[in-house]
């Protein structure tokens, strides 16, 4: 059964709900879907700041090996 039919099969069986405490149950359970599908909150610059306390002196120096592959200045 493909995903279109199994929400098809969803919709009828709720629209031919009568119980109002398993309707409010279902939408609980929708209600919680659709907060973990919506779109992530948007980066805040700077949030790492402070995070890389201890940084090596030659953190930018051609490792040792690798020469042959920098391009020459």
């Amino acid at each position: 059964m493909t995903i279109e039919a199994q929400k098809l099969e969803l919709i009828n069986k709720i629209a031919l709900l009568q119980d109002t405490l398993l309707l409010a149950r279902v939408k609980q359970i929708l209600d919680k879907a659709e907060m973990r599908t919506s779109s992530p909150k948007p980066r805040q610059a700077g949030w790492g700041k402070g995070i890389f306390s201890n940084v090596a002196d030659d953190f930018d120096a051609t490792p040792e090996g690798f020469e042959d592959y920098m391009p020459q200045k």
